[in-house]
């Protein structure tokens, strides 16, 4: 059971009030869902190394949009900035990651999600399925 189905099962639905906190609680939750969602394919991630002179950026699922080599980093040998742009690369994930988590956690309450950015995308949309479901099984019974 989540965090979230917790502090809903928490209310009393057998009084007016008590339906209309549940009603009032589903309602913000399944928007800070729908809020999450959206904002997953706005993450990015940014990452340097090198000091400075190898960033990176990557997309929520960790995706390379776009590596920027200073001039300076022409200096070294070709090995030293593969290794620059890899660990520019692999900070940039680890950033688009702890964000993508925040995010997560935020529109959970903070329950634990996986690591798997399309199994955790899942898992909220499944939260907000059970959510709207046990809503219309409430309405049908008044």
């Amino acid at each position: 059971m989540t965090q979230m189905n917790r502090n809903l099962d928490d209310l009393r639905l057998d009084t007016p009030e008590g339906l209309d906190e549940f009603v009032r609680r589903s309602d913000a939750m399944l928007s800070r869902l729908g809020d999450a969602h959206a904002e997953l394919d706005a993450v990015t991630g940014e990452g340097e190394a090198a000091d400075g002179m190898a960033r990176a950026v990557v997309d929520s699922t960790g995706s390379l949009r776009r590596i920027t080599l200073d001039p300076r980093i022409a200096r070294l040998d070709v090995a030293t900035i593969a290794e620059a742009a890899t660990e520019a690369v692999r900070a940039a994930q680890a950033d688009a990651r702890r964000r993508t988590e925040e995010l997560i956690s935020e529109a959970t309450g903070g329950e634990p999600v996986t690591l798997d950015m399309a199994a955790a995308r899942r898992q909220l949309e499944e939260i907000g399925e059970d959510l709207a479901r046990t809503l219309r099984d409430l309405s049908a019974g008044f």
